[in-house]
C-alpha cells in the first residue's frame, strides 16, 4: 500500500510539475508575441516573430498571421499567398483554423493576386462548418464579378439569397454589389 501511494504521489507530483513547465512556456511565447508585436524595429519584429512562428503553439500561428500582414502591407502579396499555404497545408493545424486561414487570406489578397491562387485559398474552406458557407459563395460570387462571368454571378446571387444560414450581412453586401454590377 505505501509503493502503491508512493507512485501515485510520484505520478500527480509529475504531472504538476509537466503543467507548470507548459504554462510557464506558454506565458513566456504569449509575452515575446506581445514584446515584438509593438517592436519599433522593424528588424526585430521580423526576427523576433520568425522565432515565435517556429514555435507549434498557439502564438507560433499568431506570429505566422503578423508576419503575412506585414508582408501584405509591403505588398509582397505572392509572398504572402505562400505563407498562407505553408500554414493551410500543416498537418498540426485544426481544420476550423485552416477555413479561418483559408478565408481571410482570400479576403486580404483578393484583387492582389490572380484568381486561380483565391480559388485554390478556397479549397481549403471546409464546407461542413456552416458558418462559413457564406463567405466562402460570397468570395466565390466576388470572384465571378472580377471575371466577368454573368451567369455565375447570377448563379451564385440566387444561391446566397435563397439559402438561410447565410447571415444578412453577407446578403446586403452580395446586393449592392450585384446593383452597383447591374448598373455600371
Amino acid at each position: 500500500i505505501i509503493i502503491f501511494s508512493l507512485i501515485i504521489f510520484l505520478v500527480i507530483v509529475g504531472f504538476q510539475i509537466y503543467f507548470f513547465y507548459k504554462n510557464k512556456k506558454i506565458l513566456e511565447l504569449s509575452i515575446a508575441y506581445n514584446e515584438s508585436k509593438y517592436s519599433s524595429s522593424q528588424i526585430d519584429f521580423i526576427e523576433h516573430m520568425n522565432e515565435i512562428a517556429e514555435t507549434k503553439s498557439f502564438y507560433g500561428l499568431l506570429a505566422s498571421l503578423e508576419l503575412i500582414n506585414n508582408k501584405i502591407n509591403s505588398n509582397q502579396y505572392n509572398e504572402s499567398y505562400e505563407d498562407y499555404l505553408k500554414l493551410l497545408n500543416n498537418k498540426n493545424i485544426d481544420n476550423l483554423y485552416k477555413t479561418l486561414l483559408a478565408v481571410h487570406g482570400s479576403y486580404n489578397l483578393l484583387d492582389k493576386i490572380n484568381n486561380e491562387k483565391i480559388d485554390k485559398l478556397l479549397t481549403y474552406v471546409n464546407e461542413s462548418l456552416d458558418s462559413f458557407i457564406g463567405y466562402r459563395l460570397e468570395l466565390l460570387f466576388l470572384l465571378s464579378v472580377n471575371n466577368g462571368n454573368i451567369n455565375k454571378i447570377n448563379s451564385l446571387y440566387e444561391q446566397i439569397i435563397k439559402d438561410d444560414r447565410i447571415s444578412l450581412s453577407i446578403k446586403e453586401r452580395v446586393k449592392k454589389i450585384n446593383e452597383f454590377e447591374k448598373y455600371n
